[in-house]
């Protein structure tokens, strides 16, 4: 199997790089001044905006599917950032989608986030972005939709939630959490009582090679979108707690001591979670 992978430089990429390195030949898609000397791939595409030079790319290496991994994220935007946005989360993989099509890919895995399904409680759609970033997400699912109904690719998404595990270089919860562990600074937090659905990476790379087997049969049904879910919903106050009784140290956090965001996720979206799989790790 021939995939090509955006984003391989980034946490899910780098682990889901070398899983899946056993068993396929693995092209990467990076962008003009990317530094992807650590990766390990088959070949590497560089898109400089040339479409169906990307398509004839795809087409003499015999690509047969896409994980789209790459993306911005940005949780409060600013004007001078919607650009980018625009760019990294629509506009790059609707320009991929067009190089599919052309080049006849089989499939495209495409990467969400439960952040396109913020829980208001005045509000019951299954879709409601928590932000623009999550909108950008959505948009690009969108798109997607036409490549879809006029033409043969099999697409599909998987939505992950906080996702965490080894040589993480994110500024995520764990990472502050060992942060003040070592130095005793004081953590200003809100009051702690979202919920936070956590999933490690180990699992994270399951749930994708399930998806990617899914997909490559053509008589397998799918669902537009899956979740991966770790089944259990913890407060971030919960998971300090676990995090202090885990190494033995005592966290300094003030609670309370910001605000929560505007449009706060307090309870994380479930969704379908991916069939044929389950975590083997909680947290």
């Amino acid at each position: 199997m021939n995939i090509l992978i955006t984003g391989a430089t980034g946490f899910v990429g780098r682990h889901l790089m070398a899983d899946l390195k056993r068993r396929a030949n693995l092209f990467i898609l990076a962008r003009p001044g990317s530094d992807y000397a650590s990766v390990e791939a088959d070949g590497v595409f560089i898109f400089e905006d040339n479409i169906p030079g990307l398509a004839d790319y795809l087409r003499r290496n015999h690509i047969d599917g896409v994980i789209h991994l790459a993306s911005l994220y940005v949780a409060a935007h600013t004007s001078e950032q919607i650009k980018e946005l625009v760019l990294s989360n629509i506009y790059l993989g609707t320009a991929l989608l067009e190089a599919c099509k052309d080049a006849g890919v089989k499939w495209f895995l495409n990467t969400g986030t439960i952040w396109q399904n913020y829980h208001a409680q005045d509000r019951s759609d299954a879709y409601n972005p928590v932000n623009l970033y999550a909108a950008s997400k959505q948009a690009f699912m969108t798109m997607a939709r036409y490549y879809e109904e006029t033409g043969s690719i099999r697409f599909c998404t998987l939505k992950l939630c906080d996702t965490y595990g080894p040589d993480d270089t994110r500024r995520k919860i764990f990472a502050l959490f060992e942060q003040i562990a070592k130095t005793g600074e004081a953590l200003d937090m809100s009051p702690g009582e979202q919920l936070l659905d956590m999933i490690h990476i180990d699992d994270v790379v399951a749930g994708f090679e399930r998806l990617v087997d899914m997909l490559d049969n053509p008589a397998c049904k799918l669902l537009p979108e899956y979740v991966l879910s770790s089944g259990k919903q913890r407060s971030l106050k919960e998971l300090a707690a676990l995090y202090e009784q885990k190494h033995q140290v005592k966290l300094n956090i003030r609670w309370g001591g910001r605000a929560y965001r505007e449009r706060e996720v307090m309870k994380p979206y479930k969704g379908n979670v991916l069939e044929g799989w389950s975590p083997k790790v909680v947290f």
